[in-house]
């Protein structure tokens, strides 16, 4: 066991070390952003549902955070400063599941069609939201919503961007705004150690302790392909739910599904699952109150359970 156990570190630490340097750079572009570009100026061009802002909001998104409980906390902040639902719900998905470092852990651990599935799938995800928001939009909810999330205190230390010069020239050579940049790069990492370690150290548990028979049992091979791939697709989101790992901590484990048979839809639906996770529901359940929250199925908190 004790064998094991080390043998288990091991390939976690491997794991980690493969992905590490896609996860600096990528957290690196994310402070630039996040202290360059201030939160006003974002939310000013998201107050309506349009098509314009909906597609400014999920290009943003990956500059917020790849970080999905970051990527609440600055969703909240959006939707109070007057954001409109789509936009911020857009945002959600960018920020999360086409987060460059999201796509980088994907074409690393499982290949290039996997990371362009997150990135189309995540568009196909905004295009449906956008659709079922502006069919059943009941406007008196999303306006409590916005009141009780205006009421919870950010849960960061404000906008990084806050009391910086306003000029580029006089921002760029400031030293306040490099400090910023440092102390905002460092609290990324902060905000999604545990879930990275956790993530690791889970994947590097099961490749090494978890026999082949589990996976079969979970995820069984000899069914008709349409029920294979409806099966995989369900249970993909239930495993999310049951390790509690965010964004950044899936994707090592989606590789050891997918090296024990977890088919192509599994794994793309296991990706996708960050936002129905425990710690997300109960974030979502503090800013909006558990009917906003507790109906929600992969990647739709704040849409299904306004409804």
């Amino acid at each position: 066991m004790i064998e094991q156990t080390g043998t288990s570190l091991y390939v976690s630490a491997g794991l980690f070390w493969k992905a590490f340097w896609a996860l600096a750079f990528g957290y690196a572009f994310s402070s630039l952003i996040q202290v360059l570009v201030p939160r006003e100026i974002i939310a000013r061009h998201l107050g309506r549902s349009g098509v314009k802002e909906t597609v400014l909001a999920m290009v943003l998104g990956p500059a917020s955070s790849s970080c999905s409980f970051a990527a609440l906390s600055a969703g909240r902040a959006l939707f109070v400063k007057g954001a409109a639902l789509t936009p911020m719900m857009a945002f959600l998905f960018g920020a999360t599941n086409l987060s460059p470092q999201v796509a980088a852990l994907a074409w690393i651990f499982l290949g290039w069609q996997f990371a362009l599935a997150v990135v189309v799938g995540s568009i196909a995800h905004v295009l449906v939201m956008a659709v079922a928001v502006h069919l059943t939009y009941p406007k008196k909810m999303v306006e409590r919503a916005r009141q009780d999330a205006s009421k919870i205190g950010h849960a960061g230390h404000g906008d990084p961007a806050e009391g910086l010069p306003r000029r580029w020239r006089e921002k760029l050579t400031s030293r306040k705004t490099w400090r910023r940049i440092g102390a905002t790069y460092f609290g990324e990492w902060h905000m999604v150690w545990k879930d990275l370690l956790f993530g690791f150290l889970v994947a590097g548990a099961v490749a090494v302790l978890v026999p082949d028979t589990v996976f079969q049992a979970v995820f069984p091979q000899v069914l008709t392909p349409v029920l294979l791939v409806v099966i995989h697709a369900f249970f993909g989101p239930v495993l999310a739910l049951l390790t509690i790992i965010g964004s950044m901590g899936n994707g090592p484990l989606a590789a050891v599904l997918w090296e024990n048979g977890v088919l192509f839809a599994g794994i793309i639906a296991f990706l996708y699952s960050d936002f129905v996770v425990i710690p997300s529901l109960r974030i979502n359940a503090t800013y909006y109150g558990w009917r906003f929250a507790a109906s929600s199925p992969v990647d739709l908190q704040p849409l299904t359970s306004s409804q």
